[in-house]
Formats: structure tokens, C-alpha cells, sequence
């Protein structure tokens, strides 16, 4: 019988076992990095915006690579340790905090958001956690509603702004639990419940509970308008004039987005959902969750997670946006590989660049063609002349008690012109009857009529703000 090897020995062969392991893993992405860096060629002009890349196979990073410019100023590189907004991922996050406070039993999925927040208006239907969680609470989207007030990118919003505009709505998009769309103000709800229940700030039971358990040590919360994280890349777009701009992230509403965080503490975030090091697999297991409407139907989306296919694999993902910063994070779990990738430009289309390079890495497993083209740089958008008949039912003046907004309309030749204080004037698009198109601030506007075929008001949609009431206060 062969003795026992020393522990030293042990320990110096499984070194060298881990290291051949990884060896040989990082082998596998070599051929793979000159096609993904053509992939982000504009980025590596001289004075280009910037982005890091990672992917992650069998929990190895098996790549974290930077391209382009964090800082235009100075020339600052964009590295994977450069840190950077990630928009909604940090729906994820703020999720996955509601299921460790459900494990903790310190709140029920099911219960009443009015049990921790008995500000929210009773809108004749309970609202329940899990109608947060999964978009489907019918509550209106902030910004939105701020659009629809005059507010412009880069206006600074802050988390107590947010709360007082969920104070003042009247109605919902839809009762609760009937529909799914997409909703920021639900999120932003949830970071207060999480405040509620633990007694703590936001960021520090983050901190506490995740960041630090998970070594995810450059990872931060904007809750201060302003606030400075080291290594930070500024935010982009080009200016009409071709000239590059910066875009200002003034936003300070919490739960929905403003986590601040590098590539690797994002592959650190990723792994949790491989080995359950925090919160367990049950916990995990939950993240993976769909949503079920009323009516039965089951939703693509999970726990701050969309679970779709892409050319006949499963995947599961998660884009965000914030100012001028872009990210998304796309898993294959029968592959066990995930894509990441954050950016500091506004153009820049991260869910495409990750499908790009999945294309590359799992080109012969794939049981479906390749997508169409899509551009990893977004074009940006024209806007259309409208044009359309007489309307005299329709000038005069409309109020928006939610929002404490009024907007005027006159006509002028054959268009009809809206106007705001800080919107300005702008021209209406007739479709049919009493429906119009107006510009994204405002999206489809619906003049409603009572009784005696006079106009009352109207009602405005702009994607996610559905049949917001303005009633007509003054004839013109």
C-alpha cells in the first residue's frame, strides 16, 4: 500500500493542476481575440470612447480586455479595472437583495408594497413585491413622466424627486399584475423597501450583504448627486456638430440603476449565480424565476433577467443604460460561458456587441443562422414633419395634475402646434380621428371628448407612461 503523499506535495500538484487547467483554458480564447478586436476597431482610433470586454467559461475569466478612451481630456485608456455605470444590471443586484431578505424572512415576495411604503397611493388594487420585480405593478415610469414635465438628459433627479412624483400619480398604466412593461419607478420602490426593512442606507447593506461577501470591492452606489468613484470613465455622445460631448449622470434614484463597477467585480457578480457563494442556489434558483400574469401567461423576464434564446440556444441577459454609459451581460447556461461588456459611449449598443462575439466563440454550436447585421454603433434618429387638416376642436390649453404640467395648443396653416415652457413649440402628426403623433417627450396623443362631441382633454402616451390624463382648462 502506497503511503500517503506529504501535504506539501499535495498541495504544490493541485497548484500545478489548476494552473495547467487554466493554461489550457485561456488557450481556447486565443484565436478568438484578433476577430473580437476587430469587432471594436473604431474604438481603437486615437481619441475614440471606450469599452472593456470580458468573457467567462467554467468561471475563468478567460478574457478582460479594454478598448478606446475613458477620458477624452487626458487620454485615459478604458481598461477592465476602469470603473463605469452599468445602467440596469443593477436590476439584478437589487433583485437578488429582495431574495436574501426573503430567505432572512424579513419580507414575504407577495406582500403589499403599502406594508413598507404606505405613501403609495391606494390605486384600488394591491401591489405586491413580485408585481415590482417583475414589471407587471402598472405603475408609470418616472422619466417618462419627467419628459412629459419638461425634464431633459442630464437634469439632475434625485431619489426623493422620484418618491414624491409616485406620490402624486392618480392612476395606473394597467391593475397590477395584468400586463408587463418595463418600469424604472418600480425598482427605485424596491431600494426603499430594502431601506425599510433593514434600517441601513441602500449602498451600505449592498456593501454588507453582497458587494463585500462577493469581493466585489470597486463596486459602488451613486446616492449622492455628484459623487467621485477612483478610475472613473467620463460619459459621451457626439453632438450634432460632430463634436464629442459629455453626458452627465445627475441621477441619484437608486434600485433601478446607478451602480458604479469594474469588469472584474462584474464577473465576480456573474460567478455568484454559478456557485451560490452568497445567498445559496435556492437563491439563484429564484433569480431564474419568470414572472406569471394574471391570465396565466408566463413572462421572458425573471429577476432583473430576461430568459430568451438566441439562435436556438438558452440564454439569459440583461442589458442598461445610464447618461452615456452602456453595458450588458449575456449567459449561456448549457455553454457555462457569459459575455460582458461596458462602455462610455451612448451610441454604442452593447447587446449587439455581445451577441457578436458569441457568434465567434460558440459559432458551432449554434442550432439557428446568424441574426441580421445590426451595428454596434447606433445611428441617431431623425424626426418627421407632421403634417394634417384643420383642427379647431383641439387648441386651447391642457393640465396634467401628476406632473403639475400644462401644454397649449394652437394651429397655424394646416398643422397644429403644441407648446410647453421648457419643451418649447412643436408640430403634431395627425394619424386618424382624434389621434396624433407627437415628439418622444409626448409619443401618441389622444384627444378625448364628452358628452357633447366637445373636447375634454387628452390623453398621452410615451411608451412607458400609458393614458396620462390632461383635462383642456382653457379655450384658444
Amino acid at each position: 500500500m502506497r503511503p500517503f503523499m506529504k501535504p506539501t506535495v499535495t498541495i504544490f500538484l493541485l497548484i500545478g493542476f489548476y494552473t495547467a487547467l487554466c493554461a489550457q483554458h485561456h488557450r481556447w480564447i486565443h484565436p478568438y481575440v484578433p476577430l473580437i478586436d476587430s469587432l471594436f476597431a473604431n474604438n481603437q482610433r486615437g481619441s475614440y470612447p471606450g469599452l472593456a470586454v470580458g468573457v467567462v467559461k467554467g468561471g475563468q475569466l478567460m478574457l478582460a480586455k479594454g478598448y478606446g478612451l475613458a477620458n477624452l481630456e487626458h487620454g485615459l485608456p478604458f481598461t477592465p479595472n476602469t470603473i463605469s455605470d452599468i445602467g440596469s444590471l443593477a436590476k439584478q443586484m437589487t433583485c437578488f437583495a429582495m431574495v436574501l431578505l426573503a430567505q432572512n424572512k424579513q419580507l414575504s415576495l407577495d406582500d403589499n408594497i403599502q406594508k413598507y411604503l404606505p405613501e403609495v397611493p391606494d390605486f384600488g388594487n394591491p401591489i405586491t413585491i413580485r408585481n415590482l420585480i417583475h414589471h407587471t405593478s402598472g405603475l408609470r415610469e418616472i422619466y417618462g413622466m419627467l419628459e412629459i414635465a419638461g425634464w431633459k438628459q442630464g437634469d439632475a433627479v434625485r431619489q426623493e424627486e422620484a418618491l414624491n412624483l409616485v406620490q402624486s400619480s392618480r392612476e395606473l398604466n394597467f391593475p397590477p399584475g395584468s400586463r408587463y412593461a418595463y418600469c424604472n419607478t418600480a425598482y427605485m420602490l424596491l431600494a426603499e423597501i430594502i431601506q425599510k426593512v433593514s434600517g441601513q442606507g441602500f449602498e451600505q447593506w449592498m456593501r454588507e450583504n453582497i458587494f463585500q461577501p462577493l469581493d466585489m470591492n470597486d463596486t459602488y452606489v451613486m446616492d449622492i448627486q455628484g459623487e467621485i468613484f477612483p478610475h472613473c470613465a467620463d460619459s459621451y455622445t457626439m453632438s450634432d456638430k460632430n463634436v464629442w460631448i459629455k453626458l452627465y449622470d445627475n441621477s441619484t434614484v437608486i434600485g433601478a440603476g446607478g451602480i458604479y463597477t469594474t469588469l472584474p467585480d462584474l464577473a465576480r457578480w456573474f460567478n455568484n449565480f454559478r456557485d451560490g457563494k452568497v445567498g445559496g442556489m435556492r437563491a439563484i434558483q429564484q433569480m431564474f424565476q419568470r414572472g406569471i400574469l394574471s391570465n396565466g401567461d408566463t413572462l421572458n423576464y425573471a429577476f432583473g433577467l430576461e430568459k430568451t434564446t438566441y439562435r436556438g440556444l438558452q440564454r439569459i441577459q440583461h442589458t442598461g443604460s445610464s447618461a452615456g454609459y452602456r453595458a450588458a451581460l449575456l449567459y449561456f447556461p448549457q455553454q457555462d460561458l457569459a459575455i460582458m461588456v461596458k462602455s462610455n459611449y451612448a451610441n454604442f449598443n452593447s447587446q449587439a456587441s455581445c451577441e457578436r462575439i458569441a457568434d465567434l466563440l460558440l459559432e458551432d454550436e449554434f442550432t439557428e443562422g446568424p441574426s441580421s447585421f445590426v451595428s454596434l454603433n447606433k445611428p441617431r434618429s431623425e424626426g418627421e414633419s407632421p403634417n394634417g387638416p384643420q383642427f379647431q376642436d383641439y387648441p386651447g390649453s391642457y393640465y396634467c395634475p401628476d406632473v403639475e404640467t400644462t401644454y397649449t395648443f394652437r394651429i397655424e396653416g394646416d398643422q397644429l402646434i403644441g407648446h410647453h415652457r421648457l419643451n418649447g413649440s412643436f408640430k403634431l402628426q395627425h394619424i386618424n380621428g382624434d389621434r396624433f403623433n407627437g415628439p418622444s417627450f409626448l409619443g401618441s396623443v389622444k384627444f378625448e371628448r364628452d358628452d357633447t362631441g366637445k373636447v375634454s382633454g387628452m390623453r398621452i402616451s410615451n411608451g412607458r407612461v400609458l393614458n396620462l390624463w390632461m383635462s383642456k382648462t382653457t379655450q384658444k
